[in-house]
């Protein structure tokens, strides 16, 4: 600063190009503008609307939900926080504020949030564009109690400036995923990361290097079996972080439990009897149903899990996958004065669930 090493270019190279207009190329970014800009202003909001302590306990009490992160801790307890982690918190950030603050600051929040969701969407049209367009209004609309609150002096954020730019960008270049920057964030998983941890950790780069080579030789490959076999449904599967579906622990949480205790400590009156129907459909020559009622099971005790973790990505959703964020499914009695846990599952019976809901 001293030597005005970086005092900034008076003659840039496109100063004399016709058709050149600069500010074209500055396009909008979901994630370091909304969930890294926006919404990282309306968290720090919620530290003048409510205590730390209680928004950490109103975020202890939500339940645990399917596809969205359970912040047992709450959010002071978090360091850095990136991008998939701010997408879960936005998930339960309104939820939190029901109750506590004003009408005025649920609809601000709500509007922003739709602004937020709607930008994502994989596909545009005018209607899509004018529900953008709305929730922008309704969030200038209401925008003035934040000010009122005290909350902030103004509302002059670079950010939330760009949010009447993103209409003109959809237009003119196309969904937002195709210039938002999570996309290369993510390369840096797939070609670097994963060829890390691919090498030895010593001399790395060229190991890396050749890691990459053959994986890129091996989707090379799989193309080409693709293209002339049309009967090939096998994927091959290159990353670390998919070869896991469903995991246990390495130990059953209770061992060598009677079936008549299990069925008491879960609830599960009719187990021993679905136990039976499920090993028939095991059996190289199934018995019939009316020789099912007089057949008992071959044993009288079982070793017991309480839950396992599963990844997204064995249901067949095209998600990004993280290691370190599993979903959980629980089936734990009551223990030591403490409440059980049993989780509902809903299981895909046919191929068209996807259309028909609950029915398939």
């Amino acid at each position: 600063m001293v030597h005005d090493v970086a005092g900034g270019v008076f003659e840039p190279f496109w100063l004399e190009f016709p058709h050149c207009d600069i500010h074209m190329a500055i396009t909008s970014d979901v994630l370091h503008q909304l969930y890294q800009g926006v919404f990282k202003h309306m968290v720090e909001w919620c530290q003048e609307l409510m205590d730390e302590e209680e928004l950490d306990q109103r975020l202890r009490t939500l339940p645990p939900c399917y596809g969205v992160r359970h912040f047992h801790k709450g959010w002071t307890s978090l360091g850095q926080i990136g991008g998939k982690k701010r997408k879960h918190m936005a998930r339960v950030l309104l939820t939190c504020l029901v109750g506590k603050v004003s009408k005025g600051v649920i609809l601000a929040y709500r509007a922003l949030l739709d602004f937020i969701y709607l930008a994502q969407y994989p596909t545009h049209d005018d209607a899509t564009l004018e529900y953008m367009q709305q929730a922008l209004k309704d969030f200038h609309h209401h925008k003035e109690v934040i000010i009122n609150l005290g909350i902030r002096d103004d509302l002059d954020i670079p950010k939330f400036h760009s949010l009447q730019h993103y209409l003109e960008n959809i237009r003119n270049f196309g969904t937002m995923d195709n210039y938002n920057t999570e996309m290369f964030e993510r390369f840096h998983i797939d070609f670097c990361k994963e060829g890390w941890y691919a090498s030895n950790g010593r001399n790395e780069k060229p190991q890396m290097i050749a890691w990459l080579t053959r994986r890129e030789k091996v989707a090379s490959f799989q193309s080409y079996l693709q293209m002339t076999m049309e009967d090939e449904d096998e994927e091959f599967s290159h990353s670390r972080f998919q070869d896991q579906r469903i995991i246990l622990p390495k130990r059953p949480h209770q061992i060598h439990c009677h079936i008549a205790d299990i069925m008491l400590d879960h609830s599960c009156n009719g187990f021993k009897k679905d136990l039976i129907f499920y090993l028939n459909t095991q059996a190289d020559q199934p018995y019939s149903r009316a020789q099912l009622r007089d057949i008992d099971l071959p044993l009288s005790h079982l070793d017991i899990y309480h839950g396992f973790k599963f990844c997204l990505d064995s249901l067949g959703n095209d998600v990004d996958f993280d290691y370190e964020e599993l979903d959980t499914v629980k089936a734990k009695p009551p223990m030591g004065g403490k409440a059980g846990r049993f989780d509902t599952v809903v299981v895909m019976d046919g191929s068209n669930c996807e259309s028909t809901g609950l029915q398939g």
